[in-house]
């Protein structure tokens, strides 16, 4: 239907063009305002970015809302994960986008629990010691920073992960930190459910805000005997 009309409209100007009884010089801002219609005529009917993003505006949210306070189960989050840690080869910003790649391919209701999963890990490990741990890799830390450490630490995949709660010096075997720029991976499957659904995440889980363990003070001679390892390989000296 483009093509004919397009086709048609521009038929018609030539041969009104072409019968005006008017010198040449007068003809030419008419054929500059053909040429312009013409362009904008075809844009508008053919050209993809305009196709894509008429078929955009159409598109209907298709996905329900739905809270849920299941979590995924571990092996297929931890699966997730590993996918993208090791295809990203170390680039953070580049796990983040495979992430969002893995998650388009669940549903709605799948993301939420993967994120509750998410969260729920995030929650285990709000004590001081990983606090501590965050502050000696980056030379201080605030709740933000701390926040994003632990997003950012998921992200290393379930044995650091796990082997940090059980011992959490044997974070000193961490390769790469990302120069404590941690933050991103906490908020992928916030944006693919608003993308899935249209609307904000539900609440799902209850993340665990009370933070557990023995408080440190802020000082070097603290961190450094309370977890040594750590401090020689991070701490400034």
């Amino acid at each position: 239907m483009s093509l004919i009309l397009f086709s048609l409209a521009l038929l018609g100007a030539l041969i009104g063009l072409g019968t005006l009884d008017t010198p040449f010089m007068n003809k030419i801002p008419i054929i500059v305002a053909i040429f312009v219609y013409s362009m904008a005529i075809y844009h508008f009917g053919f050209a993809k970015s305009f196709k894509e993003f008429f078929k955009f505006q159409n598109t209907e949210i298709s996905e329900s809302i739905q809270d849920s306070k299941e979590v995924m189960e571990s092996e297929k989050f931890w699966k997730i994960i590993e996918v993208t840690k090791s295809e990203s080869y170390g680039d953070y910003e580049k796990q983040q986008s495979l992430l969002k790649r893995e998650l388009l391919k669940l549903t709605a209701t799948e993301v939420l629990e993967f994120d509750n999963k998410f969260r729920t890990l995030r929650g285990e490990i709000y004590t001081w010691d990983f606090w501590a741990a965050a502050y000696i890799i980056n030379g201080g830390c605030s709740d933000d920073c701390f926040s994003d450490f632990r997003g950012w630490l998921i992200g290393q995949g379930q044995s650091i992960f796990e082997n940090a709660i059980q011992n959490i010096e044997t974070l000193t075997e961490l390769k790469e930190t990302n120069d404590g720029d941690w933050e991103g991976l906490s908020y992928i499957a916030t944006d693919i459910y608003e993308n899935k659904t249209g609307k904000d995440i539900p609440q799902g889980v209850q993340e665990n805000f009370e933070i557990t363990g023995e408080e440190w003070e802020e000082d070097e001679n603290d961190l450094k005997n309370r977890f040594p390892k750590l401090y020689a390989k991070f701490g400034m000296e």
